[in-house]
């Protein structure tokens, strides 16, 4: 954290401001909040992962905070410029704890929705399920799958097992998948899709 801000001196002192907004007056409250968007910016910038970044700006994340701020200035206790900005981060990261829980559920409903090919790296592969399965020694039949689904993995290139583990196991988006892949979301698609075919005819060729 910067000493002082480079809008707190076109904003003049912030302790000075906190001092009348907590006098009653609004424009100071106003000046306090607005000399503080340009660094509540760079923490955000500095805190939000790539993923969490393609599905919010980062500066809804500060708009959010600073507008909490404002409704709950009453309950801010501090005094100081440093106080004032860590209770502006403790607001900033809570709200970026709700927007990453938003953002797991959504891609958890995501995953959902696509065609899964290959559910988990030892589960049965819905496509390959269709076929008519023994009527006895299903449980030994269901161990022969897996152990066939896990061989058929292990024979993928790496990169097609590390895309199938993150996106169909872990539950990741194709944004957060390409992150490590150094690729875009959309690549990250379509590698996950050739690397589900793979595995589906490996699968295909050991029946």
């Amino acid at each position: 954290m910067s000493a002082k801000l480079e809008a707190s001196r076109i904003a003049g002192n912030l302790e000075r401001c906190i001092a009348e907004a907590r006098g009653g007056s609004r424009p100071a409250l106003n000046r306090l909040l607005e000399a503080c968007y340009r660094y509540l910016l760079a923490v955000a910038n500095r805190e939000m992962c790539a993923a969490l970044r393609s599905r919010i700006d980062p500066v809804d994340i500060v708009q959010d905070t600073l507008m909490k701020a404002w409704r709950h200035f009453p309950q801010f206790e501090g005094e100081t410029e440093a106080d004032w900005l860590a209770w502006l981060r403790q607001i900033l990261r809570h709200n970026l704890a709700n927007e990453r829980r938003r953002h797991v559920r959504t891609a958890m409903r995501s995953t959902r929705r696509e065609v899964p090919l290959a559910k988990t790296a030892l589960m049965q592969l819905p496509d390959l399920a269709a076929h008519e399965t023994p009527s006895s020694g299903h449980q030994g039949w269901e161990q022969e799958r897996n152990e066939a689904l896990a061989d058929a993995l292990q024979r993928l290139p790496a990169h097609y097992q590390q895309v199938l583990h993150l996106h169909t196991q872990q539950g990741w988006t194709f944004a957060q998948v390409g992150e490590p892949l150094h690729c875009s979301a959309e690549a990250a698609r379509k590698l996950w899709r050739r690397a589900a075919d793979e595995l589906v005819q490996l699968m295909g060729d050991a029946r």
